[in-house]
């Protein structure tokens, strides 16, 4: 049996050792993930083409949903995963994204700029140069995360 951990530094040592006595394989490409339950990963496996690319979270200037496909924005690239933007919230550091559309989770040091605009919305302009809109039903959400 093959094993994927998913565990903090201070105790990947000792289950690695506990799994090898007991004859469990660890390896990157196993079917089942042993993961702590206060784990979270700081990188995120996207797809590019053919190719698999691990882009760290801090990377991350959005998450956008376009019909069925899923795409993560960096400042230089857009790569496609298999998360839905729901699995990619429940994922994110809550402190640091946060959800601005039914479609859009934005990282929330990489806005550039906030226009406030008409109808409880504001336009937003980040770092990476793409303009996105924060809807109506996130309106006060985002009020309430940067105390505007």
């Amino acid at each position: 049996m093959k094993i994927r951990l998913k565990l903090s530094p201070k105790s990947k040592e000792t289950v690695i050792n506990e799994l090898k006595e007991a004859g469990i394989e660890i390896s990157e490409d196993a079917q089942f993930i042993l993961t702590e339950e206060a784990y979270r990963d700081e990188n995120l496996r996207c797809k590019d083409g053919t190719d698999t690319v691990i882009v760290p979270l801090q990377d991350i200037c959005f998450a956008e949903s376009l019909g069925h496909d899923v795409f993560i924005c960096t400042k230089k690239d857009r790569y496609k995963t298999d998360l839905r933007i729901y699995q990619l919230e429940a994922l994110f550091p809550k402190d640091q994204f946060i959800r601005i559309s039914n479609s859009v989770i934005i990282q929330a040091n990489s806005i550039f700029r906030i226009r406030p605009a008409l109808s409880c919305k504001f336009h937003l302009t980040l770092t990476n140069g793409t303009q996105v809109d924060v809807t109506r039903t996130y309106y006060y959400k985002f009020k309430d995360f940067f105390n505007l």
